[in-house]
């Protein structure tokens, strides 16, 4: 997103003279009244990018962050109970808590230019509950999950597995589009990253909900919460922030297929 310049220009009453080329270096007739020098647009526009820099590396961050999470509650899930690499697991878990929250201070502290990835503090709940991901009987329930962080998308794809879901990858809109073209799958829900790189997912869901009109849709990301209001996106049943536990992920997933059941 490109930073937004305020042209001084020239005021309507203001006389315009022309003045004979004499080849000597004009003088500095200041900057006019209201326009911003070039030296404050440059910094502006500095700022600007840094905060865009800022922004992206945070919803990097998260996406790792989401892939830690899933990844511990899984083994410590398959962990017996008493077992003491248990508490690690837990301490890896309040890490990952520890980083979510410096992540929401880092959002916080870019300061005034709401970029396209911009923020804004927030509580961060604590998930450390490692609970249900043993592995559960068949569910015949299809989730497509369309992902383009591959760690996301790996730990996402097997907590769903473990819980009796039969899943579907997509790792980009394309491929989501080409599963689409299934004429035998049957997808009963749409998990889709609102950020993908070569599409918005909210548009994304508009084209697979053509091919697939009943399937019920959990948006996830880990961009900031103002942006998300922007898109018509706020937290809700629909909506599952990064970085998420599985356990979140499933309970949510639940309440979306809720209407599907007798």
């Amino acid at each position: 997103m490109g930073v937004t310049v305020w042209g001084g220009g020239l005021k309507k009453g203001h006389p315009v003279t022309q003045r004979k080329d004499t080849g000597a270096t004009p003088p500095n007739l200041g900057t006019p009244p209201g326009a911003r020098s070039n030296g404050e647009l440059a910094a502006d526009s500095a700022e600007g990018e840094k905060d865009q820099e800022i922004g992206s590396i945070v919803h990097d961050f998260k996406n790792v962050l989401s892939a830690i999470r899933g990844f511990a509650s899984v083994i410590g899930e398959d962990l017996p109970a008493g077992d003491q690499t248990r508490d690690d697991v837990e301490q890896i878990l309040i890490a990952v808590d520890r980083g979510a929250q410096l992540a929401q201070r880092l959002l916080a502290w870019r300061g005034r230019a709401p970029g396209p990835l911009a923020g804004v503090p927030i509580e961060i709940p604590l998930e450390r509950s490692i609970g249900r991901t043993m592995p559960q009987p068949q569910r015949f329930v299809t989730v497509l999950v369309v992902e383009d962080d591959d760690l996301v998308r790996t730990m996402t794809a097997r907590v769903l597995r473990r819980d009796g879901y039969t899943v579907v990858e997509a790792e980009d809109a394309a491929s989501a589009a080409a599963r689409a073209a299934d004429p035998t799958l049957r997808i009963d829900l749409l998990l889709v990253d609102i950020g993908l790189p070569t599409a918005n997912g909210l548009e994304l869901v508009e084209l697979l909900q053509d091919r697939w009109p009943a399937a019920q849709v959990l948006y996830m990301s880990a961009f900031g919460r103002t942006v998300l209001a922007e898109q018509g996106i706020r937290p809700g049943p629909g909506f599952l922030e990064k970085p998420f536990a599985p356990i979140t992920l499933l309970e949510r997933i639940e309440i979306m297929l809720t209407p599907l059941r007798p």
